[in-house]
């Protein structure tokens, strides 16, 4: 969810250099740094606090964001890239949410993976922005287009949990469409705001092809929902899916 976006940021742009491998490490050291912190919290709330690994959580969030900060520092004095500052203050409203709901203990359920969705795809805005020196309506589209398809990834996962728990089998293709109507109708409006995505950003429709092969695992794996689904198989094809997916809206788009 970070990786791919920002490297659809950097292919749209046709650019990949210091400049963007600097960005690069900054947000991977920032994410560890905010996992670290959520981790830490999770101890903070906990029945039994362990204040001794709580400590050790807070010094490895200053060291990570100083790392990350080190990073960032040529992008914004060198190269006067300042805007980044701004894209941090909207980012700043999902780490505030996800904070919410690791208090709530939602933040490993459904809620919490849609956040990171939304959050980590800012990683395409800000390599495109990096890259292209200035803000344009395609950093936003390349957001909206890679929020949409981990939504969907999230959206499917869900399902194939769901299924494995429900209890009563799912004899007919009917019965087994009834059950995924949601995710169904999810992915349906996702390809929907994808179209327009794309062309309120002045890129290519066809780029909407990208989306093809998760489309495809879903109405395989709605055809299928009767039969046991391995997880660790489940979460390689979701690799393999969003490489393929990265390549083809870098080259399509």
């Amino acid at each position: 969810m970070l990786l791919a976006p920002w490297a659809i940021g950097c292919g749209v742009a046709r650019r990949l250099g210091g400049p963007e491998l600097l960005l690069l490490a900054a947000l991977v050291l920032l994410f560890l740094a905010h996992a670290q912190l959520l981790g830490g919290l999770r101890l903070r709330f906990a029945a039994a606090p362990d204040r001794a690994a709580a400590a050790r959580g807070r010094r490895r969030v200053l060291a990570l964001a100083a790392a990350a900060a080190v990073a960032l520092a040529p992008l914004l004095l060198v190269w006067r890239l300042w805007g980044l500052l701004a894209l941090g203050a909207v980012a700043l409203g999902p780490a505030a949410a996800s904070v919410a709901l690791v208090r709530a203990r939602l933040d490993r359920g459904v809620a919490g993976q849609v956040l990171a969705a939304a959050a980590l795809s800012l990683s395409a805005p800000a390599a495109h922005y990096v890259a292209q020196g200035a803000w344009t309506r395609v950093a936003a589209a390349l957001w909206a287009v890679s929020f949409l398809f981990f939504l969907g990834a999230v959206s499917y996962v869900q399902l194939k949990i769901d299924a494995l728990r429900r209890r009563a089998p799912l004899p007919t293709l009917a019965a087994r469409a009834a059950f995924a109507a949601r995710p169904l109708a999810l992915d349906a409006a996702a390809l929907g705001a994808a179209w327009a995505a794309l062309a309120l950003g002045g890129l290519e429709s066809r780029a909407l092809a990208a989306f093809a092969p998760v489309a495809v695992q879903t109405l395989v794996g709605v055809a299928r929902l009767d039969h046991p689904v391995r997880l660790k198989r489940l979460g390689i094809l979701a690799v393999g899916h969003a490489l393929a997916f990265t390549l083809l809206v870098v080259w399509l788009a």
